[in-house]
């Protein structure tokens, strides 16, 4: 978190930055959305309202961030570093509420925070954070967001998105991708699943296993979809 005024300064500065290049770059783009029935019912909630745990890998973070701003409620998990600031102050931004935590810092008092806001029952929320983020391994899911599934009854739902024309960040842990301006995204959603909540330590660690192959076979499906080989 910011620590001075000149560090407060340029997170502001830069998350109004990160915004306006947003907008303007991802507006170009056309989407075509893959399960639209999943994407209906549980994410634009045309049936009964309900909570959802959307889980993704860190490397489509960008674009799906971008894509979910027009949604209802939604929680986002970002981290306590500076970076995660400025993220954090873009996603207000964008209307998401930013719970701060990451696996490395106060991850477990920002699902704790999440499960509690989730549970008031003012609200249903679509929440979520990037998987195997904030730091990897890449498509590796961690237990976080399966156990803010588990503890609120909301449904999991594996997504994965990929492009006809992609920027790939290949420095990046994740191999970050943002679509070209003018480019074709493909968003694929997978079939829910609902987490019991009495579901035994074990039972949690082989469903967690089955999730991450869904999610990998899923993110591989929508790369083969759209040509993508890039990693």
């Amino acid at each position: 978190m910011p620590h001075s005024f000149k560090q407060s300064v340029k997170a502001v500065t830069l998350s109004l930055i990160a915004t306006w290049l947003a907008r303007l770059w991802f507006a170009t783009v056309r989407i075509t959305i893959v399960n639209r029935d999943v994407y209906d019912r549980h994410f634009r909630q045309t049936g009964t309202p309900h909570h959802v745990v959307g889980a993704s890998w860190h490397r489509h973070a960008i674009f799906l961030f971008y894509f979910f701003r027009t949604l209802g409620d939604r929680l986002i998990m970002i981290s306590r570093s500076q970076d995660g600031e400025i993220a954090a102050r873009a996603a207000i931004r964008f209307g998401y509420t930013p719970i701060r935590g990451s696996s490395s810092k106060g991850g477990g008092e920002a699902l704790q925070q999440m499960i509690a806001r989730m549970n008031n029952g003012r609200k249903t929320y679509l929440c979520g954070t990037a998987v195997d983020g904030p730091r990897g391994p890449a498509r590796q899911l961690k237990k976080g967001m399966l156990a803010v599934a588990r503890q609120t009854g909301a449904l999991f739902v594996p997504l994965a998105c990929s492009g006809d024309r992609l920027i790939t960040f290949p420095k990046a842990w994740d191999r970050t991708i943002i679509p070209k301006p003018f480019s074709r995204m493909t968003i694929a959603f997978g079939e829910p699943v609902t987490i019991p909540s009495d579901l035994s330590e074990h039972a949690l660690e082989l469903l967690r296993r089955k999730l991450e192959d869904d999610l990998n076979h899923l993110t591989d499906k929508v790369d083969r979809m759209c040509g993508y080989h890039g990693g």
